[in-house]
């Protein structure tokens, strides 16, 4: 091909352009942390990321005592906690005392070294199964977490290769592909900061501003998942026993799961922050949920009563007016229902009904 001068300068002039907007065009910090004012004394820090789409990093909650700081989770790489510490710091500069873990999967608690260096002084809390979890088999996938996160980053980039994806769900696999290497970096070289004082039922921290009561309802999304609820403000912080849009089930405990979240609702919260997701002002979402939950415990009791194996069951069972409910009428998070939520659920409700065992596990979410 012969390129003329003139041709040629235009084909620099293209390349010029093309690196001014790369170089222009915003960078996605999957780490990145944003902070919003939820209630009098209470601050969400949040990744703007939704909870269906990776690193799936979970909320943070700040209360302000009179004092001192409290905080609800502390993120989930050392990466995720710097930024965190950062946005604390511009909330107050009174220190972190206490930073209390809804529950042991790790996206909720692997920052925690970032707490321990900006203030030596912090006590960590959770229940008595959380630190259990925290110091046992379930946290022993942090050591090859990295190579599992290349493993999805690898499927991302396979999935693109196929024409037949839909729009919705050819973003999704693209963000993936775009964050892929500070994906798998950030979570390299994890290390798990065990509760340094434990409960069972509830513990107080009691203050004139902000009083906080830190509760274990239940078995739900996990067998010591913790809330912390803000009488004088009238919000509750639940981890995962709320996510939204798009719940989480992992090993969880269908049944329970409901009682807890009718002893949730009892509350009459004005706030409830979900371990991932936007904050809600109202109790429809947890009805929902609720609701999800109570067919899917039906319809699995209906079937084991049919002596069916679990092979059986997860074939037989109908519940595709949930992912509808779920999904927004986005392929990606019909697919993040099913694997988030349907998928172990149904196993989860398969096994209470049974009388089974359910073991916590290396599930993070």
């Amino acid at each position: 091909m012969r390129v003329t001068s003139t041709g040629l300068g235009l084909l620099l002039l293209g390349l010029e352009m093309l690196t001014v907007q790369a170089a222009t065009e915003p960078h996605i910090d999957p780490f990145a942390r944003h902070t919003t004012r939820v209630a009098d004394h209470v601050w969400l820090v949040f990744n703007s990321l939704t909870s269906t789409q990776p690193p799936f990093e979970g909320n943070v909650v700040v209360f302000e005592q009179s004092g001192v700081l409290v905080v609800v989770d502390a993120g989930g790489c050392p990466r995720s906690g710097d930024n965190l510490v950062g946005q604390i710091r511009t909330i107050s500069s009174k220190p972190v005392r206490y930073l209390i873990y809804t529950h042991y999967h790790g996206d909720h608690n692997l920052g925690a070294g970032a707490f321990r260096r900006a203030w030596p002084g912090v006590t960590i809390i959770s229940t008595t199964h959380t630190r259990d979890s925290m110091t046992g088999a379930p946290m022993r996938y942090i050591a090859t977490y990295d190579r599992s996160n290349a493993e999805m980053v690898e499927h991302a980039h396979k999935r693109l290769q196929q024409a037949d994806l839909s729009p919705s769900l050819r973003r999704g696999w693209q963000h993936l592909a775009d964050i892929g290497d500070e994906f798998v970096a950030g979570y390299k070289n994890l290390r798990a900061y065990p509760a340094d004082m434990t409960f069972d039922g509830a513990l107080m921290i009691p203050d004139s501003i902000t009083p906080l009561e830190v509760r274990f309802l239940g078995l739900a999304n996990t067998d010591g998942d913790a809330i912390v609820w803000a009488p004088e403000q009238r919000v509750v912080a639940t981890g995962d026993i709320v996510v939204n849009p798009v719940p989480y089930a992992a090993a969880s405990f269908p049944g329970e799961w409901i009682k807890v979240l009718a002893a949730l609702q009892a509350l009459e919260y004005k706030t409830l922050v979900p371990g991932h997701g936007p904050v809600l002002r109202d109790g429809k979402y947890v009805d929902k949920l609720s609701a999800a939950l109570t067919e899917v415990k039906r319809q699995v009791s209906d079937l084991v009563d049919s002596r069916k194996s679990l092979d059986q069951v997860r074939k037989d069972v109908n519940l595709d007016g949930l992912r509808d409910a779920f999904d927004d009428g986005d392929d990606w998070n019909r697919a993040r229902f099913g694997d988030f939520f349907l998928d172990p659920i149904v196993g989860n409700a398969y096994k209470e009904v049974k009388g089974e065992p359910i073991v916590q596990g290396s599930d993070a979410g």
